[in-house]
C-alpha cells in the first residue's frame, strides 16, 4: 500500500495531461517530496482544475491534479479492502471484477426474467440525480468511513489513512480552482 504502487495504473490514463508531464519533469523528486509530506501529515491538496465537457451531456468538472490523483488512488486501494463488503451485489462502478459491462449483462438477465424471456412488457427506470456528489453530507460520510478505517483496517498507516480520507473528503473543489475552459455565452 505504498503511493509509487499507484503510478503505473495512473500514468497509462492521465500521461499526455501537462499535469502529468509536469509532474514527470522531475518525477523521483516529486514523488519523494510526496511521500514525506504524507508521512510528516504536511500534504496539503492542490487546487482543482475546472472545465466543460459537452457529453455525455454539458456539466463543469473539477478534476484533481496529477499529484493528488496518486493519493486518490492510494486511499482508494486501501479503503477496498475495508468497503468491498459493504456495497450490494448489484453496485458495479469502479469495483474489481465488475464494471460497465457485469452490469449491463446484470441488466439484461433482470429484463429477461422479468419480461418472461421478453415476451411480456417490463419497464426500466433510468435516472440521474442532479448535483449527486455535489450535495453529498461530506461530515455523514467522513464519520462513517473513518469509523469503518477504524474499525476494520489492520495497515500499518490507519492514522495517515484516516487523515488523507478527511483531506479528500471535505475538500471542495470549487474553492481556488483554476478554471480551463473558455466562457460560456
Amino acid at each position: 500500500g505504498h503511493p509509487v504502487d499507484q503510478l503505473p495504473r495512473l500514468q497509462r490514463h492521465k500521461r499526455g495531461t501537462i499535469n502529468a508531464l509536469s509532474f514527470e519533469l522531475d518525477f523521483e523528486h516529486n514523488l519523494e517530496k510526496l511521500y514525506h509530506d504524507i508521512l510528516l501529515g504536511t500534504y496539503e491538496i492542490s487546487p482543482s482544475i475546472c472545465f466543460i465537457v459537452d457529453k455525455p451531456v454539458k456539466r463543469e468538472v473539477f478534476a484533481a491534479s496529477f499529484r493528488d490523483r496518486i493519493v486518490h488512488h492510494y486511499v482508494i486501494n486501501q479503503l477496498e479492502r475495508v468497503c468491498e463488503n459493504q456495497f450490494i451485489y448489484d453496485t458495479y462502478s469502479c469495483r474489481v471484477g465488475k464494471g460497465n459491462m457485469f452490469g449491463i449483462r446484470r441488466l439484461q438477465h433482470f429484463v429477461c426474467s422479468c419480461s418472461d424471456q421478453y415476451r411480456q412488457e417490463a419497464y426500466i427506470l433510468k435516472l440521474d440525480i442532479q448535483g449527486f456528489f455535489m450535495s453529498i453530507n461530506k461530515a455523514l460520510l467522513f464519520r462513517k468511513l473513518s469509523n469503518l478505517i477504524d474499525k476494520k483496517y489492520k495497515g500499518w498507516d490507519k492514522r495517515i489513512l484516516i487523515s488523507l480520507t478527511e483531506q479528500i473528503v471535505m475538500n471542495d473543489p470549487t474553492q481556488g480552482c483554476v478554471v480551463k475552459s473558455r466562457p460560456h455565452k
